[in-house]
């Protein structure tokens, strides 16, 4: 069944058969939030385009969303948390997975926070039979502020027994609360994917810190370009705590309402991870192999492409992940003919 909860305290049952939350990362003006909201730059697609598992983005598709999806690994079996600003759990385009949600905070309609939907709509593509826990932390109004919304979702989230928890958001000051909260995520086995942050200055040499993302418990997900090589995005944070990289200029997903936009930010790189990890934690029933280790392993020995400098470095981690190898990769630009538009403005 659906089941909303539009604020932690007054549960809400809608008649949609289907249960969501939501998730999304803003100030709240009171001067004590650690998190910010992300500023993400937008741009239009054709009207007429359509895009759903069988006519996937090209970020979906350099992830390795279509092998992944012919290998039958496809997400089923496993919830994804979406912390962010919220969910529309009524868009065609997500065929009723939007299963839960919990609105901490709200207010704002969805065309205004649009961020969410076009984060869990990524996720989708990668994993479209995975289940969406749509937990929504930003909003104008809320019983309490964005930071406690953001550390009771991923408390919920735990107790909703969702495998991985999505976070396209952060700051750059560290919140005690939500780190003890990814603490209880991980030692539950729960692995918390974030956004490295949109305050990179193109220099991989300088450090440009966000949380939690920088937490130890956290994957950090830096933001590359949809170019041969993969180059990182201007506006992608670089420090040691960056893990790995995903596509995060000019994301195609969904839009609010219907529809579907571009959005670019290190906020769109990290739904391609975690949607990845969605897919391949849906390989095997064995509990094991889900966990923030074992997860962590098979991504860095199995799933990266080193891009960037060599080794790991500090802009693109270990490396892009991805389901396809290098020479696959090359085929996708070949065959697509790749010429993208050059480096996008700083955003955050």
């Amino acid at each position: 069944g659906f089941a909303s909860h539009r604020t932690p305290h007054n549960p809400k049952r809608l008649s949609n058969p289907s249960s969501f939350t939501m998730f999304l990362c803003c100030c709240c003006g009171s001067g004590t939030e650690t998190v910010k909201k992300p500023y993400v730059t937008r741009a239009d697609v054709d009207k007429d385009a359509v895009y759903d598992r069988t006519n996937l983005p090209l970020g979906a598709l350099l992830t390795g969303a279509e092998k992944l999806h012919g290998s039958s690994l496809t997400g089923s079996g496993i919830r994804v948390a979406v912390i962010d600003s919220g969910v529309d759990h009524e868009h065609p385009s997500f065929d009723g997975m939007v299963k839960k949600q919990e609105w901490y905070r709200s207010g704002s309609s969805l065309t205004e926070d649009d961020h969410g939907t076009h984060v869990a709509g990524t996720i989708h593509f990668m994993a479209p039979d995975a289940e969406l826990y749509d937990y929504r932390v930003f909003g104008a109004n809320g019983r309490v502020g964005v930071t406690e919304a953001i550390r009771l979702a991923i408390l919920q989230a735990v107790k909703d027994e969702c495998h991985v928890i999505n976070m396209s958001l952060g700051g750059p000051v560290p919140s005690p609360g939500i780190e003890k909260a990814i603490k209880v995520a991980t030692e539950a086995g729960v692995l918390c994917i974030c956004a490295a942050g949109n305050s990179g200055d193109g220099d991989g040499l300088t450090n440009e810190d966000s949380y939690p993302a920088n937490f130890d418990d956290c994957v950090s997900v830096a933001a590359v370009s949809k170019k041969d090589g993969l180059p990182v995005a201007n506006f992608s944070n670089s420090n040691p705590k960056v893990d790995y990289s995903g596509i995060g200029v000019d994301v195609v997903s969904l839009k609010p309402y219907g529809g579907f936009q571009k959005m670019s930010g290190t906020s769109m790189a990290c739904p391609h991870v975690c949607g990845f990890v969605a897919a391949i934690m849906s390989s095997s029933s064995e509990g094991d192999n889900k966990t923030p280790d074992a997860v962590r392993k098979r991504l860095t020995e199995e799933f990266s492409v080193d891009i960037g400098l060599p080794g790991k470095d500090n802009s693109t981690g270990l490396g892009f992940v991805t389901y396809l190898n290098k020479e696959e990769l090359s085929g996708y630009f070949a065959k697509m003919g790749i010429s993208m538009v050059g480096p996008t403005a700083n955003v955050y």
